[in-house]
């Protein structure tokens, strides 16, 4: 398994393809200040219309702001919608 992940991180680096895919960090998109979406999250945290705290391999990912709510969840993707006033990853604002 190790073999092959190495294998993939290279055809990734090659390709010019960001390494966070296969490695777990988390990522972060955020589309205006309508939405959020948090890929490679461990689960919801916490979870009201003002804020949403999702776990991730480098500390807590909080979304803040106003009508919050999880418009879609799987296993690997979060995507928030609502007006986005600021994200924190692992304490620091962003």
């Amino acid at each position: 398994m190790q073999c092959r992940q190495r294998f993939l991180q290279k055809i990734l680096s090659a390709a010019d393809f960001p390494t966070e895919i296969l490695s777990g960090i988390p990522v972060l998109e955020i589309h205006g200040d309508q939405e959020a979406t948090v890929i490679h999250h461990r689960g919801v945290i916490a979870y009201s219309e003002s804020e949403i705290s999702v776990a991730s391999e480098l500390g807590p990912v909080v979304v803040q702001g106003e009508k919050l709510l999880i418009f879609r969840m799987n296993r690997e993707r979060i995507v928030i919608h609502g007006r986005v006033l600021l994200v924190r990853i692992g304490g620091q604002a962003l």
